[in-house]
């Protein structure tokens, strides 16, 4: 970053907005230099989505000033906001799937020769804009045939056609890849190396020091602080919510019961293997009832993969080894061989796999539980109502509106409907796959502290998850996956060095 001794790309101060009667920003000051990445995090409700609206053109602010390179700008709309140099990415991202590349970087601003569109200046332009951005892509391609990934890189190309000197990008990692993520990084670098400042809002703290020159935390509208990149996770966290990292976890309980999950050498061989599915093999561990066990590994090692065949959703195909649920041998092999014998599991991909968005939060809560009260999938609408109002209230809900679509709510009370169907179905074994992805701090508290409390119920818990710290935080003892293989477990506590470093290692893993 080479921010020299010139004013701010972009300096906001004393930014306020009310709604009603709540006020969402209150006297905000926030500042972007030239080449920077600054990094935006806040809860939801913190007040960031208002703070880059206003920042967009898409509302007013009710009193405070904006200057973009030193010179005071009123943004009435979207496009004076485009025509200052401030384009904004937003997490829906503004393409058109059915049309391709070049079609989506011009569209509304296509290029005309005597009156006709140019579609070889268009390409030949869009090509070179591409190739800026080092990104190599068929321009005649359609976008919704492009990853997600590679659409947030269009996006960004898109973006820097209007000449932008100050990118906003709104949560873009949130359905990345890891290699994608990586790719993504690399390319708002070198979009920064050459003067443009980039607003980055995440939830994702751990991405933070990989691609950020500072960070400023908003809580409840105010500017919380401010603080480099490498500043401690615990400070972040601290500044986020307004209380030690320390509290985010509950206390964990150390008394268990009889084993709920015992595998040893188990590996499960689906009949048609699957391109990049990494099926378990030589699985050794055990859960207790009331324990809350860990599965660490690096991406690609078999997480994901073992939650999905002990739910029995690994695809047709059989275990072998010991595979055992309550001290009884149990197959697995369907989901409802899983569901049978006390297995529930909440996937990694709530809004594709877990929950029916369109449908309101009670049915989507009482789904799982139609058959086991009943064998016609019938249930009275009283009993359903209050089966969904028992759950919104053990699961704090917000907005508490069993009518709600469940698409309506923010990423954290999704997760909290998802966790909560499937605890409707009171099971005696439950799998979490990244249980908080995309759920910013404080929600990934009230869930940790639900999960502790079913823990204390009898259920005996499995949570697979990318962020060491929550494991480190949340977990009774962590098992290390490598290659599809448990290679060693740590106690509750051990330190992330140690845990990282045998995940990471080169080992051979082969069955010889």
């Amino acid at each position: 970053m080479n921010t020299g001794s010139r004013a701010p790309l972009l300096a906001m101060r004393g930014i306020i907005k009310s709604f009603g009667g709540a006020q969402a920003l209150r006297g905000v000051d926030f500042d972007l230099a030239r080449g920077e990445i600054h990094a935006l995090l806040g809860e939801n409700g913190a007040g960031k989505s208002t703070l880059m609206n206003v920042l967009s053109g898409v509302i007013a602010p009710d009193h405070g000033e904006i200057r973009v390179d030193g010179t005071s700008v009123r943004f009435t709309d979207p496009r004076s906001a485009q025509a200052a140099g401030v384009a904004t990415i937003f997490q829906e991202l503004d393409l058109v799937p059915s049309l391709d590349v070049t079609a989506n970087l011009f569209l509304g601003r296509e290029l005309t020769r005597a009156g006709v569109l140019d579609g070889r200046a268009m390409r030949r332009a869009a090509r070179a804009r591409l190739d800026e951005i080092g990104f190599d892509v068929d321009v005649d391609q359609p976008v919704g045939e492009l990853s997600v990934g590679r659409r947030q890189i269009v996006a960004i190309a898109k973006a820097l056609t209007y000449a932008s000197r100050i990118l906003v990008m709104d949560e873009p990692t949130a359905a990345l890849t890891a290699a994608e993520v990586q790719r993504l990084f690399h390319v708002m670098r070198d979009i920064a190396r050459r003067g443009v400042g980039i607003v980055y809002i995440s939830h994702r703290l751990e991405e933070v020091p990989r691609v950020a020159d500072r960070v400023t935390v908003l809580r409840d509208g105010r500017i919380a602080g401010t603080a480099p990149p490498t500043a401690p996770q615990s400070d972040l966290v601290a500044l986020l919510v307004g209380r030690p990292l320390a509290e985010l976890y509950p206390r964990r309980s150390g008394t268990f019961g009889g084993r709920v999950l015992h595998l040893e050498h188990a590996a499960y061989r689906p009949r048609r293997p699957r391109a990049g599915w990494r099926a378990p093999r030589k699985v050794s561990l055990e859960v207790r009832a009331g324990e809350v066990v860990g599965l660490a590994s690096i991406m690609g090692a078999g997480r994901t993969e073992l939650l999905s065949a002990l739910y029995g959703a690994g695809g047709p195909g059989a275990w072998s080894g010991r595979v055992e649920v309550e001290e009884r041998p149990a197959r697995l092999t369907s989901i409802s061989d899983a569901r049978r014998a006390g297995v529930a599991f909440v996937s990694d991909d709530r809004r594709g796999a877990g929950l029916m968005l369109r449908d309101s939060v009670e049915r989507n809560l009482v789904a799982s539980v139609l058959r086991r009260v009943s064998p016609f999938f019938l249930m009275s609408q009283a009993r359903q109502a209050r089966l969904a109002g028992q759950a919104i209230k053990a699961f704090d809900v917000r907005p508490p509106r069993p009518e709600l679509a469940v698409g309506a709510l923010s990423g954290g009370n999704q997760q909290k409907v998802a966790l909560a169907k499937e605890v409707l179905g009171e099971p005696r074994l439950l799998l979490l796959d990244e249980p908080t992805r995309g759920v910013d701090v404080g929600a990934k508290g009230e869930i940790y502290a639900r999960i502790r409390e079913l823990a204390a119920e009898g259920v005996g818990i499995l949570v697979a998850s990318s962020e060491m710290p929550e494991l480190i935080g949340l977990c009774d003892r962590i098992v290390v996956l490598r290659g599809g293989r448990t290679v060693a477990e740590f106690p509750a506590g051990a330190a992330e060095d140690d845990i990282l470093a045998v995940a990471e290692s080169n080992e051979d893993d082969s069955d010889e």
